[in-house]
């Protein structure tokens, strides 16, 4: 459809008053949507009635909000896909599901053991995207892994609309050379995914500086990273995750399992060796790859140079 800037209203859904990667690349589309001169509003799904319903970090933006959905043909809605069941209300809207974390859909949409619904027999209320064809809808895919998943229920209409780095990993980082000289024996890692697997390498590996991202400021995140040579990450990943590539930017050596997106080189475009499959009892062989990034760092991380390169041509490809 062509959007007309004089009367199409843009209507984004997001949770309210919650802060995670999702929620922002959701409201930066938004601030780029106003900015280009578009009708961009906000739409917050569980506001409290007497809440302020943007979080903290996404006030910057300055999108409006409202609380309601004009339902015209004129109109776009884009829901993420934790929220796709919402669209069955509106039938004259074009509607598009924006697939940011196919993992997070797939937890959401697993059978209950039990509902009441179930126990008599009714039919279930549909509450996401039962990928029945449907009209004036259209996918938008941040990631490879969203679009195989897709394809794989026989989804048509798919288009590719990824994310971007913030500027403070791009255009300082440019021009910055990665040495043994300005790199520590470090470990970085989120201890909010693949904690298990991770802590077990702590165990074997104690003498190792593993240092987790917890509690601070992006600005703080870059800095730590800069410190580091490695940044491992043996959690799931429901899409293109945003902290391997603020790693990789960094000049961090990228160690991942091959888990949702990192099993697709689209989203995650590191050599083979850097994906592991993490087998217990087999921790030794991680540390010493480990180890070995480590020894031969200035090498190693030259691996990365194209997948950086990527990361830097994402804003004009999202543009």
């Amino acid at each position: 459809m062509k959007l007309n800037k004089n009367t199409t209203t843009l209507y984004l859904i997001a949770p309210a008053n919650f802060a995670s990667g999702e929620p922002f690349v959701i409201h930066r589309l938004a601030s780029r949507l106003t900015a280009m001169g578009f009708n961009a509003k906000m739409i917050y799904i569980g506001q409290q009635a007497s809440t302020d319903p943007v979080h903290d970090f996404y006030k910057h933006f300055k999108i409006p909000y409202t609380d309601q959905i004009t339902d015209a043909s004129e109109n776009i809605a884009i829901f993420p896909e934790i929220y796709s069941g919402m669209m069955y209300q509106y039938k004259k809207i074009h509607k598009v599901i924006w697939w940011l974390s196919v993992d997070f859909f797939l937890a959401a949409t697993r059978p209950k053991p039990f509902s009441l619904r179930r126990f008599l027999g009714l039919k279930p209320t549909v509450c996401h995207y039962d990928f029945k064809k449907e009209p004036l809808l259209s996918h938008w895919v941040q990631s490879h892994y969203a679009r195989h998943f897709l394809e794989s229920k026989s989804v048509t209409d798919i288009y590719n609309l990824s994310d971007y780095l913030d500027a403070i990993f791009i255009n300082k980082l440019k021009e910055r050379s990665f040495t043994n000289q300005n790199k520590k024996n470090r470990i970085v890692y989120n201890p909010k995914k693949g904690f298990n697997d991770t802590l077990e390498l702590i165990r074997k590996a104690p003498y190792i500086d593993w240092v987790p991202i917890e509690n601070i400021t992006p600005s703080q995140v870059r800095q730590l990273l800069l410190s580091a040579k490695i940044y491992i990450d043996f959690g799931n990943h429901p899409g293109k995750d945003r902290i391997p590539r603020e790693a990789a930017m960094c000049g961090c050596i990228i160690v991942t399992n091959r888990k949702g997106s990192a099993n697709f080189a689209e989203d995650i475009p590191i050599p083979d060796k850097f994906k592991i499959d993490f087998i217990p009892g087999k921790e030794r062989d991680v540390i010493d790859l480990l180890e070995n990034c480590f020894t031969a760092y200035e090498k190693e991380v030259r691996h990365f140079d194209s997948y950086r390169k990527k990361i830097e041509q994402e804003e004009a490809v999202f543009n």
